[in-house]
């Protein structure tokens, strides 16, 4: 993973829906949400070159047991999925910005990689 420079937006889609009056509320983050995703291609891989590699972290969190069937050793369960990766292209100072830290954005705003996960 690169150097971090400045400050990154962090996705997890567990959390990253976003009240609208919560970044219309304090205009450092409006025009920060504005100036990142202005020229932001949601359809592009957040690579440099086309050939690097993008990492892509997954985590399962069991969320809840429903179920569990000894005899024919079925388990049903609620998970949590999160994913996280670094977009280059979502990054900035804080002090430019009001000292913004953080930004939530709606996930379909941005890149998200296409995994499916399947379950047998």
């Amino acid at each position: 993973m690169p150097p971090i420079i400045g400050e990154t937006l962090r996705v997890w889609f567990l959390s990253a829906l976003v009240v609208h009056g919560a970044v219309a509320g304090n205009p450092d983050a409006k025009r920060l949400y504005d100036d990142l995703l202005s020229n932001y291609n949601k359809l592009v891989r957040p690579v440099v070159n086309t050939s690097d590699v993008l990492r892509v972290c997954i985590k399962l969190k069991l969320s809840q047991l429903i179920d569990v069937n000894l005899k024919n050793q079925i388990m049903t369960t609620n998970l949590w999925v999160e994913q996280s990766w670094y977009d280059y292209k979502l990054r900035w100072e804080p002090k430019e910005y009001g000292g913004v830290h953080m930004l939530h954005v709606p996930s379909d705003h941005i890149w998200r990689p296409d995994i499916v996960l399947y379950n047998k």
